[in-house]
């Protein structure tokens, strides 16, 4: 390869962009470890914010990856797929997991000390075993990617694929355990809800296929693959059905609190649906069902819309789980009542919100170097495997 084709990846104007965002989010990173934690708009009350949503969005955006790689090979419906595998399980394995990761990171006050995560593990605690499954996603996912290169060049059967697919989907299908982590706090009723581990396993899979649409469509606009508009609508739908159980989920939840009218969970939907948490939840539900019309529609730029919408429903859904209970616990602390104590609501500072852009930004840069590096596309004859090729082979 020539050492024109080796630099251009680092030329293009998106990996440039994608770069300059990345030092913008270590230059926030080091003022927040240097300042503290006090220049973000975490306290007391809210002591989870935009971080722990991105970690919750890029580990379902993992798990999500892993889930449709491995259908293609599992179920016949999704077998016209199979030539995309690669792409998804890297952007899950490295680009996802990786950022989903440094969330944490940058989420902890002291990063110095999370080796304590291992030496000091408490394996009761649901946040040991989110940690343990971002660890398995990051070597399944880097396996499986290698093992799907090795059929793809046909240095390998089809069929050896069977077992790491249906560990991979059942990897995948785990992401549920990271709702443990909400959902067994039995002094937080909203999130202590038995809904909870299959919502965000609805939720990652509407992320992985929004994304994965997103970056499907616009590879094929540059020539790095060939898929039809046929395969990107089903997609669409695909993520339309899993954003509809998200409606679903979140319009009962909503029914059964207004209707109650007291009550512990009932003062915290009033909060959010008619108080001050309502500009919040009504971009959520735009956001929903904008992404719902949108991705059923038949048009690659609506479905890149709608894909869009459904990654910000997804996000505002974790933003209003996360704010509405945080700001107003069950068991109030000494200083102002949780219940309509004038907690207000909770914004990112531009500290949080530099820190998320520069991690996102990293994740594309992992991607875009994977993709040009590792020639998971199917351009240009690449899309045959071994078989297709020995038959042409012969027939020359």
């Amino acid at each position: 390869m020539s050492e024109k084709v080796q630099k251009k990846i680092f030329t293009q104007p998106l990996f440039i962009i994608f770069a300059l965002l990345t030092i913008v989010g270590l230059v926030c990173w080091f003022l927040q470890l240097t300042k503290g934690l006090q220049l973000t708009h975490l306290n007391n009350y809210n002591t989870w914010g935009l971080y722990i949503i991105g970690f919750m969005i890029f580990t379902g955006i993992a798990a999500g990856s892993l889930i449709i790689a491995s259908s293609a090979y599992l179920f016949p419906a999704m077998a016209e797929y199979k030539p995309y595998t690669r792409i998804a399980a890297f952007v899950g394995a490295i680009g996802s997991v990786v950022a989903a990761g440094l969330f944490i990171i940058v989420d902890i006050g002291n990063p110095e000390r999370a080796w304590h995560i291992i030496t000091s593990a408490n394996i009761a605690s649901p946040m040991f075993w989110d940690t343990v499954i971002l660890g398995i996603y990051v070597i399944l996912g880097i396996f499986y990617t290698r093992q799907l290169m090795a059929v793809h060049a046909g240095q390998k059967e089809e069929k050896s694929l069977k077992a790491i697919s249906i560990v991979s989907f059942i990897a995948g299908l785990s992401v549920m355990v990271t709702s443990f982590v909400f959902a067994l706090q039995v002094a937080r009723p909203l999130w202590n809800n038995p809904a909870e581990p299959v919502s965000f396993l609805a939720a990652a899979l509407v992320v992985a296929l929004a994304l994965l649409l997103i970056i499907f469509a616009i590879l094929n606009k540059s020539g790095y693959i060939d898929i039809s508009l046929e395969k990107l609508n089903k997609l669409g739908k695909l993520a339309a059905v899993f954003l509809f159980f998200e409606l679903f989920v979140v319009l009962g939840e909503t029914a059964i609190g207004l209707y109650a009218g007291t009550g512990e969970e009932a003062e915290i939907i009033h909060w959010l649906v008619t108080g001050e948490g309502a500009p919040f939840f009504w971009i959520e539900l735009i956001a929903i069902l904008a992404g719902l019309v949108l991705l059923l529609s038949r048009k690659s730029g609506a479905l890149i819309l709608g894909s869009a919408a459904a990654i910000l429903a997804v996000f505002m859904i974790k933003y209003n789980l996360l704010q509405a209970q945080l700001l107003n616990p069950l068991i109030t602390y000494a200083g102002p009542p949780g219940y309509g104590g004038g907690e207000g609501v909770y914004l990112p500072s531009f500290i949080e919100i530099g820190v998320a852009v520069g991690i996102i930004s990293l994740g594309g840069l992992l991607v875009m170097i994977g993709l040009d590096k590792l020639s998971l596309g199917i351009k240009s004859g690449l899309n045959m495997s071994g078989l297709e090729r020995g038959i042409k082979s012969k027939q020359a």
